[in-house]
């Protein structure tokens, strides 16, 4: 069995690098101090502690066999998706992050695969940037944030990425930028900007993805989701409910009720709860359940795959969660 970790962060310190040297006024870097990594942003916190293994790839491979993971599908890190950078910096970035992930794959093709970034602040430089990338044979799908900049998924300037997508068979992974959350005014203490605002990111966004009509639109294009679903799991019959007895919730979609397209989508596995990992398989179906991390963050699960064991799940959807759904969900290599 091929067991894939799905949910996967990578900084690769010569394109960070060459960010800063293009756009200084945009460019992160990562600095040392006391013999802690950091990665600093013009003009704003810097983030960490980060862990060594978001930048050497020999760690890496290292922590994965630890966690008995075979193939990781690494994307950046979303605080690098520029998307409130201006265009022709977002477009650049993107270029030069996904070079050096692919390169990064090319390196270790058994063991890395790549998410790709896009600037979807310009739809435009974004399908170009597709265009180039995507005969790269271990590109398995694209990473994008709940929002860009503040404009919901239903946004119709997005229509002709979502097409594009389809018709490439690319699945979209979306994740949450804590630059771009809702609520942030009332979530800086105590860290829920991320207990709380990522899953609240997620649920946000599958939101106008169900109601906006994305997925009745593109019924062939596969959304995945990071940190278990964010809310969504434990609030769907309050959706089903709502479209039942509310007109605005039948603008767009009036024949078919959202659960339906709920269970369309795919879900990592990163609840940190085995009560609560049970609950979203038996919710959504185990063979929309796929492995996730989070590696290497502080918040990321250290044993992914003892996460799953301790649900004690028959070896069929054992092998789902570890093996299959991702290969179901991913672009076919």
């Amino acid at each position: 069995m091929t067991t894939y970790d799905v949910h996967a962060h990578a900084l690769v310190p010569d394109a960070l690098s060459e960010m800063a040297a293009a756009h200084p006024d945009h460019g992160p870097s990562l600095f040392e101090e006391e013999g802690v990594t950091y990665l600093a942003y013009p003009g704003r916190a810097r983030l960490g502690p980060l862990p060594r293994g978001i930048f050497d790839p020999e760690v890496r491979i290292s922590e994965m066999d630890d966690q008995r993971v075979d193939v990781q599908v690494i994307a950046i890190a979303p605080p690098n998706y520029f998307y409130h950078a201006p265009a022709n910096v977002g477009a650049e970035f993107a270029t030069i992050q996904n070079n050096h992930l692919l390169a990064l794959s090319d390196s270790n093709p058994d063991r890395f695969h790549v998410f790709g970034t896009l600037p979807l602040q310009d739809v435009d430089a974004s399908l170009a940037e597709l265009d180039r990338i995507e005969a790269f044979p271990r590109l398995r799908g694209i990473q994008i944030g709940t929002n860009i900049n503040g404009v919901n998924l239903d946004a119709a300037e997005l229509e002709p990425f979502w097409a594009a997508m389809e018709a490439r068979n690319l699945p979209v992974w979306v994740h949450g930028d804590q630059r771009m959350l809702a609520g942030a005014d009332r979530l800086g203490k105590y860290y829920l900007q991320n207990f709380i605002g990522q899953p609240l990111e997620s649920t946000i966004a599958m939101g106008y993805l169900i109601f906006g009509g994305v997925l009745e639109r593109y019924p062939n294009l596969r959304f995945g989701w990071v940190h278990g679903g964010g809310f969504l799991p434990y609030q769907i019959g309050r959706w089903d409910h709502g479209w039942s007895v509310r007109t605005e919730a039948v603008q767009v979609i009036a024949d078919t009720p959202p659960s339906a397209y709920f269970k369309k989508m795919w879900f990592d596995t990163l609840t940190h709860d085995p009560l609560s990992l049970d609950f979203l398989g038996r919710r959504v179906g185990w063979d929309h359940v796929v492995l996730g991390s989070d590696y290497p963050f502080d918040m990321a699960s250290v044993d992914p795959v003892g996460g799953v064991d301790a649900i004690s799940l028959s070896d069929e959807n054992r092998t789902k969660v570890l093996q299959t759904n991702a290969e179901t969900f991913l672009r076919p290599l």
